[in-house]
């Protein structure tokens, strides 16, 4: 089975004249993008610590840095979307207040404070990838394109990858730094199958030769997934209900994956699956602990194996950390960033590094930033779905088939996100949140009603292929 990678049509992609002197920073994080976001889909944490010796700047840091360079060389480039999008303006509020409220914490807590406010300044990659599409716009098609030719590598790989993570204590290191090379969180591989398989059935240029093949591996990767993280079950689902309505034949597909699921639980339950991982402790790649956390979402308090526990610690920070924030007079403006609020509340001991915020990125805005910085959080997610819903049909009857399948596509990935993100704190590394805010930039300049961003495939007119999903 092979993935055809996207190409545009013959004789539409228009290539851009080579680059002026002061737009090489901007091109050049337009080819960089890709790369970096497909490091974090293969090697999520161990990526991302990818770091020059002696200093606290990654490599997400430096794509970041290379961006805002552009950005300040071309200034021009975002004028114009600025003055179209209203959403942008939204999102420039919301990282001005967390710049107002990071300076206060950075001579009490130091790089603690910069490591915190990563939750807001990972917004800046939304501001750069809408520059760079405004000044290159064939962007798109070379990421649809990077998708295609790493997706059946991405499968391959990721099931190994949340099999191999209890081994990665025994697992050397990322160098200079005491991350294990398996580090894979499992909800972010969750995240990158789901990107997978919505990518091969809303891919813009026709059908995927063996999608069904492909899809069934990342199906596994989800049942994986599944039995380590029920965040990431419900990120994956509320994810697949999005790409699903975006189908023209919802109702076969679901009830084709309905009756091969059954069949598939049906026999995995018979046969008791268990996959063996030598020194393995904690929740077990089985069949068994698969069912114990759907019966666990459903409120099963007698099921077998129960999870009520974290469950409840959870829920004892959270409502630890909303106290704390009444009694500190904090609920307007929130901490703000470089007190640890894990240990301050007393769920964990204090100096622990290990986990700094509620263990849930929405709650962590409200208790740094306050109902100041949660209400900009709040209408910036509200609006951008607002806009690309109504986008997506728009673009659907203007036969702009290429657009409407990258805003369902950027709908199911940032939907799988910020509900997994409810349960695990993964906007606060740049894993995860370099795809969000990619995705949130490339949402806005592809259901953009302004002139500022035309992709090489509309140059010719609409495109021809009907406008209908998969």
């Amino acid at each position: 089975m092979a993935i055809r990678p996207y190409a545009s049509a013959p004789g539409r992609i228009v290539a851009p004249g080579p680059p002026r002197p002061r737009d090489r920073l901007l091109v050049a994080y337009g080819w960089a993008i890709g790369p970096l976001l497909a490091g974090y889909l293969f090697l999520d944490k161990a990526f991302a610590y990818i770091h020059l010796p002696g200093t606290p700047v990654f490599i997400g840091e430096t794509a970041l840095a290379l961006g805002i360079g552009g950005l300040v060389a071309s200034t021009g480039y975002l004028r114009a979307p600025l003055r179209d999008e209203a959403l942008l303006a939204v999102l420039l509020l919301f990282l001005l207040w967390g710049t107002i409220r990071t300076v206060p914490g950075l001579s009490a807590y130091g790089i603690d404070a910069l490591r915190d406010a990563a939750l807001w300044y990972y917004g800046l990659f939304a501001i750069v990838i809408v520059a760079a599409l405004a000044r290159s716009p064939e962007i798109l098609d070379r990421l649809w394109a990077g998708l295609s030719r790493i997706s059946p590598w991405l499968l391959l790989w990721l099931p190994l990858a949340v099999v191999l993570v209890p081994l990665s204590a025994r697992a050397p290191n990322v160098p200079f730094s005491d991350v294990s090379i398996l580090s894979h969180k499992s909800g972010n591989a969750g995240t990158a199958a789901l990107l997978v398989i919505a990518g091969l059935w809303l891919t813009p240029r026709g059908r995927v030769s063996g999608r069904a093949g492909w899809t069934m591996l990342g199906l596994l990767v989800l049942a994986l997934v599944a039995t380590q993280n029920r965040g990431g079950l419900l990120g994956a689902l509320a994810g697949a209900s999005v790409w699903l309505s975006f189908h023209h034949d919802r109702l076969r597909l679901v009830a084709k994956a309905g009756a091969v699921a059954a069949v598939a639980l049906t026999l995995f339950s018979l046969l008791a699956v268990d996959v063996p991982v030598p020194g393995l402790q904690g929740r077990s790649f089985s069949t068994s602990q698969l069912m114990n956390n759907v019966l666990s979402l459903a409120g099963s308090a007698n099921a077998p194996g129960n999870l009520d526990g974290t469950v409840d610690g959870r829920q004892q920070l959270w409502g630890r950390v909303i106290e704390r924030q009444i009694d500190e007079g904090e609920m307007l403006d929130g901490a703000g960033f470089g007190p640890n609020l894990a240990s301050e509340v007393g769920v964990y001991d204090e100096g622990t590094t290990k986990l700094r915020n509620p263990h849930n990125s929405h709650l962590n805005i409200l208790a740094r930033m306050g109902v100041l910085g949660f209400g900009l959080w709040g209408a910036l997610w509200l609006g951008w779905y607002w806009r690309l819903i109504g986008g997506a049909r728009r673009l659907g009857r203007q036969g702009l088939r290429t657009r409407r399948q990258t805003a369902a596509l950027c709908l199911t990935v940032a939907t799988t996100v910020l509900v997994s993100t409810f349960f695990d704190p993964q906007l606060e590394g740049a894993q995860v949140a370099a795809l969000l805010w990619t995705v949130f930039g490339v949402g806005v300049a592809v259901t953009s009603r302004g002139t500022w961003f035309r992709p090489p495939s509309e140059r010719a007119g609409p495109d021809v292929v009907g406008a209908g999903g998969g």
